[in-house]
């Protein structure tokens, strides 16, 4: 399966047919930053990922510290939790950063489990920058052959 447009990644991230209902959406740079506004129009729900861990650390921390494993149980998991849910899907934005603090062995962990593991009770859509380090291009071939990532390219004006 080829990458799908926003509207048809969300639509199957809100159903109930997919097993894992977690997906990619890659932005181009001029998209980065406008992701409440990509939310808003999909009557989805938004976190950022860099307010949400930031409003956790306790005072004085100064390294995160975080695992793989933390990113899917203390992040996104207590984002699901406590975030009040519009439309059955989460678009959660800035994981970027918090995911590039991982050695690539990690961060192969993470993609695999959140692909082929984490069941989440609602869809979740992470944002990425179009030209991103954090996937190998075997990752990225899996998320799209299971009809699971969008990019949203330079030009495109209508979601």
């Amino acid at each position: 399966m080829s990458d799908q447009s926003v509207s048809q990644l969300l639509s199957s991230l809100k159903g109930v047919s997919l097993r894992n209902r977690t997906g990619i959406l890659f932005l181009s740079n001029s998209w980065l930053g406008r992701e409440p506004d990509i939310a808003s129009r999909f009557g989805v729900s938004f976190e950022d990922e860099c307010k949400w861990v930031l409003g956790k650390l306790p005072t004085g921390q100064r390294f995160l510290g975080k695992t793989w494993e933390d990113l899917i149980d203390k992040d996104l998991s207590d984002m699901i939790k406590h975030s009040k849910l519009d439309g059955r899907c989460l678009l959660v934005t800035n994981f970027d950063i918090v995911l590039g603090s991982l050695n690539l062995a990690d961060r192969s962990r993470f993609w695999r489990f959140l692909h082929e593991s984490f069941k989440p009770s609602c869809g979740i859509l992470l944002s990425l920058p179009m030209k991103t380090h954090l996937m190998t291009d075997n990752e990225q071939s899996a998320w799209s052959n299971s009809g699971r990532l969008a990019i949203w390219q330079e030009g495109e004006t209508d979601l």
